[in-house]
C-alpha cells in the first residue's frame, strides 16, 4: 500500500458499536467506510443505506472475497470474535477487533500465533487508549506532571437488571463485567504505569455464574492501582491518579475522556469533581467548573464524534505503513490485560 492510500474499511456487525464506528470514521483521516456484513443480509442492507457508497453483504466471507475492503472491523458479539478474526487472518485481511478481543486468554494467544504465522495485522479496538486526553495525560505523567505516581483509582459501573439471555450475563456470549467494563481501566493502568508486579482481586457472581461485580488490586514498582467495576450499581465512573506533587482527575465517564484536571491536593479534587451521575454530583461539578479555583489546572481535549476515530486513524496508519501491529496497542498489551483479568476470575467468587 502507498503511504497516501485511503484504507477502505468493512464492518462485521450492525449493532450499536458498529453504528458508532460508521459515524466516527467520517472524522478519521485516511479511512473510509466501504462495506458492512451481517448474517441477516437485510440488516446489512438497511445499515448500508444510511451511508453513501457502502456495499452490503450477507457474510464475512463474501465481504472479504469481494475485494471491496482493505481492512475489517469486527463489531460482533464477543463469542464470535475468535472465529471471525481467524477468518480475516487466513484471508490476509488486516483486522481490528472490538474489545474484548476474545473471551479467553487461550483464544487471544491463538490469534497472536496465527497473526505471526500469516504476518497479518491484528489489533484490539481499545479505543480509550487513543483519546487525545489519554495520550496527552500519558505524555504529561512521563514528563513529571505530578511527580512520581503513587496511586491510581478507577471505578466503572452501570446498573443492569439481570437477564440470563443478555450478553452481559450469559456465559455463552462471553458475558461478565470484567471483560465488558473492567478491561478499560486495566488497559489504562498498564498504559500509564506499565506491567504490575502483582495482581489480586475478587469478584461476585450473577445468578448465571458470570462476574457481575469485581475489584482488582495491582502493585507496580512505585505505585498501586485499585479498580472497581460492576453491573450491580451506578459507579463514580471517574479515574484519579495521585502523585507526589499533585492529583489528576478524569471526570466521568473516564473511558470517553474529553480532558483532565490537575489539583494540588486530593481533598480539592474530591470537592470539585465528585464522581457519579447523581443530580448533586453533576451540579457540584458544573458549579466548580465555573470557579477559578487556586490549585487547579484544566486541560481541555474535546473532540467531535464519539471518540472511535482516533483508533481508526491509528489502525489505518499502521496498515498503510505495512506494520503488523499498532505500536501503542500491541497484542502483547491485549494479552497482558487478559492475563490480569483471568488471574482474578480464576478465584472463587465471594458472596458479599
Amino acid at each position: 500500500m502507498t503511504q497516501t492510500r485511503t484504507i477502505r474499511w468493512g464492518i462485521a456487525g450492525t449493532g450499536g458499536i458498529a453504528r458508532r464506528f460508521a459515524s466516527d470514521i467520517d472524522f478519521a483521516k485516511g479511512a473510509t467506510l466501504s462495506a458492512v456484513c451481517s448474517r441477516d443480509l437485510s440488516r446489512a442492507q438497511e445499515f448500508a443505506a444510511r451511508h453513501s457508497g457502502v456495499a452490503a453483504f450477507g457474510s464475512l466471507t463474501s465481504m472479504i472475497g469481494s475485494k471491496a475492503v482493505d481492512a475489517v472491523y469486527i463489531a460482533t458479539p464477543n463469542m464470535v470474535h475468535y472465529a471471525q478474526t481467524l477468518k480475516c487472518i487466513d484471508a490476509g485481511i488486516p483486522v481490528l477487533i472490538e474489545k474484548p478481543m476474545t473471551s479467553s486468554l487461550d483464544e487471544a494467544l491463538a490469534i497472536q500465533q496465527a497473526a505471526r504465522d500469516k504476518s497479518s495485522f491484528v489489533m484490539e479496538a481499545m479505543w480509550s487508549r487513543y483519546l487525545p486526553a489519554i495520550q496527552a495525560l500519558r505524555t504529561a505523567l512521563l514528563g513529571g506532571l505530578i511527580g512520581t505516581v503513587r496511586k491510581l483509582e478507577a471505578d466503572i459501573a452501570w446498573k443492569r437488571n439481570f437477564d440470563p439471555n443478555s450478553r452481559f450475563f450469559d456465559q455463552a456470549q462471553g458475558g461478565g463485567v470484567l471483560l465488558d467494563l473492567g478491561i478499560y481501566p486495566v488497559s489504562l493502568a498498564r498504559q500509564f504505569l506499565g506491567d504490575p508486579v502483582s495482581v489480586d482481586g475478587s469478584w461476585r457472581a450473577a445468578p448465571s455464574g458470570v462476574d457481575m461485580a469485581a475489584t482488582l488490586h495491582m502493585r507496580f514498582a512505585d505505585a498501586q492501582a485499585e479498580i472497581h467495576c460492576g453491573f450491580d450499581r451506578e459507579g463514580s465512573n471517574r479515574l484519579v491518579i495521585e502523585g507526589d506533587n499533585g492529583v489528576v482527575v478524569i471526570a466521568p465517564p473516564f473511558i470517553n475522556a474529553a480532558g483532565f484536571s490537575v489539583y494540588s491536593s486530593r481533598r480539592l479534587a474530591d470537592l470539585a469533581e465528585p464522581g457519579g451521575n447523581t443530580v448533586s454530583a453533576r451540579l457540584r461539578r458544573k458549579l466548580f467548573a465555573r470557579l477559578p479555583l487556586p490549585g487547579r489546572k484544566r486541560h481541555d481535549c474535546s473532540f467531535e464524534g464519539t471518540g472511535l476515530q482516533f483508533e481508526i486513524e491509528a489502525a489505518s496508519n499502521a496498515i498503510r505503513q505495512g506494520l503488523k501491529q499498532e505500536p501503542g496497542n500491541t497484542l502483547d498489551d491485549t494479552i497482558a490485560a487478559l492475563r490480569i483479568i483471568e488471574a482474578v476470575r480464576k478465584k472463587p467468587p465471594v458472596t458479599r
